[in-house]
C-alpha cells in the first residue's frame, strides 16, 4: 500500500471541476465525471475506494452529512492507527447481527453445496468515536482502507472452489459502533444422506472466521439465535425447501481436533458456524414411487386368493413385471450414487423378492395339487389341514374342477392349506414392512 496518507491524497486531489462535467447534488455532493455511475456499478467504489470516494461522491453514496461528514472522514483517517504490527496482539470481538440467504445451489453429482447470502457484522472501535454535537453527524460510512475490518474467510471451503466474500457497506455511528454489510458465497463438499430419499433432510454447515489466526472472536447476537433477524422467505433453492437456518459460535478460542499427545498442532481456529437444514421437494414421490410399489404389493398379497388356479401364477408374474417397470421410474429420480440405500429402494427390493417367492411357491403348490396320487397323506397332515381351515375359513376348493380331481389328488387339500397360510404370512409381513418403512 502506498505510504502516502489518505488525508494527503484528499488534499492533493484537484476538485476544481468545470461545471459542465459535474453531476451535482445538494450540499456540495457531486460526481466529477459523467462516467462515475458506470464505474460505481462496476464495483470501483470498493476496489478503488480512495479515488472514487473523492471524485464520485454522489455515485458512491459518500455524501451523508454533506461536507461535515467528508471532513470527519479526513480527520479520522489522519488520526486512526491501523498498523497491523502494533495491533497484532489486540483481541477483537465481532458480532453477527443479521443474516439473509438469497440462493442455494445443490450439486448432487459433484456432492457440493453453494450458498449465497448477505450478513451484517458489528464491532466496537473507540478510535473512531466522535462528538456528535461538534461535527453535526451521527452516522458516516468509511472506506475499507481507513479503519480496521475483519478479514472474513470460510474455513471449510475446498481449495479448488474457495468462498467469495465482498464488503458492500461499512458505516459507524458516533459511539464507535461499526457495522459492515457483506455478500458471501460459501462452498462446501457435502456427503448427501439418501437413506430417507426422497423425503430426506440435509444439514449443510459452513465455518467462517477471521483470516488472522485467533485474533478475532466471533459471536452471534441473540436476535439471530432466536431467528428474529434471519430472512429465508425469498430464498431460492431449486428443488429444495429451507426448513431452518442456524448460526452458532464456538465457546472456546480453539478446539483440539485429534489426540494432543500425537499431534499437538492439530487445532481448529475460532469461528462461527452457519448451518442450513433443507428438505427435498418430493411432490412426485407418492404418484411415481410410492403408489406403484403399494399397488404391486396388493397384487402380490391378493394372488393366493385365486386358490392355485392358472390365474394365480399369471397375476404374480404380472406383479413382478410391473415392479420392474416401476423401478425404471425410481431409477430416473435417484442420484447417480449414494452412501446409503434409500428406503423406497429397500422396499422395492423387498417387494420384488416377496413377489418372486410367492410366484415360485404358487407354481410348486399348484404342481402338488395337480399330482395324481391315490395314497392319502399321513393323518397328522389331515389334522393340520382341518385345524388351519377352522381358524382360516378361506375356500380351499380349486377354481376349476377340470383342473383338479379331489378323488385322485389326495394332496390337493394340503396344497390349498399351505396356499392360505402363504396369503396370511405375506399379508402380515407386508403390513410390518410398510409400517416400519413409511409410517414410523
Amino acid at each position: 500500500m502506498n505510504s502516502e496518507s489518505f488525508t494527503d491524497k484528499i488534499n492533493h486531489t484537484d476538485c476544481s471541476i468545470p461545471a459542465k462535467t459535474q453531476v451535482s447534488s445538494s450540499d456540495g455532493c457531486y460526481d466529477s465525471d459523467k462516467k462515475c455511475s458506470i464505474w460505481a456499478s462496476q464495483g470501483e467504489c470498493q476496489s478503488n475506494a480512495v479515488w472514487m470516494m473523492s471524485n464520485c461522491r454522489l455515485s458512491c453514496h459518500s455524501c451523508q452529512g454533506g461536507d461535515n461528514a467528508w471532513k470527519l472522514r479526513a480527520y479520522i483517517a489522519s488520526t486512526y492507527d491501523n498498523d497491523t504490527s502494533r495491533n497484532a496482539n489486540i483481541y477483537r470481538r465481532v458480532q453477527v447481527q443479521s443474516i439473509r440467504l438469497i440462493h442455494v445451489e445443490m450439486d448432487e453429482e459433484k456432492q457440493d453445496v453453494q450458498m449465497h447470502g448477505r450478513m451484517v457484522l458489528s464491532w466496537n472501535d473507540t478510535k473512531i468515536a466522535w462528538n456528535r454535537q461538534q461535527w453535526g453527524v451521527s452516522w458516516v460510512n468509511f472506506y475499507w482502507v481507513q479503519i480496521w475490518t475483519p478479514q472474513l474467510i470460510q474455513l471449510n471451503a475446498p481449495s479448488s472452489l474457495p468462498a467469495t466474500i465482498s464488503n458492500k457497506v461499512l458505516a459507524a455511528n458516533h459511539t464507535g459502533q461499526v457495522y459492515m454489510w457483506l455478500d458471501f458465497t460459501f462452498n462446501a463438499p457435502y456427503h448427501f444422506q439418501y437413506e430417507h430419499y426422497p423425503n430426506d433432510y440435509q444439514k449443510i454447515c459452513y465455518k467462517f472466521g477471521d483470516k488472522n489466526y485467533l485474533s478475532t472472536r466471533f459471536t452471534v447476537s441473540d436476535e439471530v439465535k432466536s431467528k428474529k433477524r434471519e430472512e429465508l422467505s425469498n430464498t431460492h433453492a431449486s428443488g429444495w425447501t429451507i426448513e431452518s437456518l442456524q448460526v452458532q459460535d464456538n465457546k472456546y478460542a480453539s478446539e483440539m481436533l485429534s489426540d494432543w499427545r500425537r499431534d499437538p498442532y492439530d487445532l481448529e481456529r475460532t469461528n462461527c458456524e452457519l448451518c442450513a437444514i433443507l428438505k427435498r421437494n418430493s411432490v412426485y414421490f407418492i404418484s411415481e414411487m410410492l403408489m406403484p410399489s403399494l399397488i404391486t404389493s396388493m397384487i402380490t398379497i391378493a394372488s393366493p386368493l385365486l386358490q392355485l388356479s392358472s390365474n394365480q401364477s399369471l397375476v404374480a408374474a404380472f406383479s413382478i413385471l410391473a415392479q420392474i417397470f416401476s423401478l425404471s421410474l425410481i431409477n430416473q429420480r435417484l442420484p447417480a450414487f449414494a452412501a446409503h440405500t434409500p428406503t423406497i429402494l429397500k422396499y422395492a427390493a423387498f417387494n420384488l423378492v416377496m413377489s418372486g417367492v410367492v410366484f415360485i411357491v404358487s407354481l410348486i403348490l399348484r404342481r402338488i395339487a395337480q399330482t395324481e396320487s391315490t395314497i392319502p397323506p399321513p393323518h397328522v397332515v389331515d389334522q393340520f389341514v382341518t385345524l388351519i381351515n377352522r381358524f382360516l375359513p378361506i375356500s380351499s376348493s380349486p377354481a376349476s374342477t377340470k383342473e383338479v380331481d379331489n378323488s385322485r389328488n389326495q394332496h390337493a387339500p394340503f396344497a390349498h392349506c399351505v396356499n392360505n397360510l402363504m396369503f396370511l404370512f405375506t399379508l402380515c409381513i407386508y403390513l410390518i414392512v410398510i409400517t416400519a418403512s413409511f409410517i414410523f
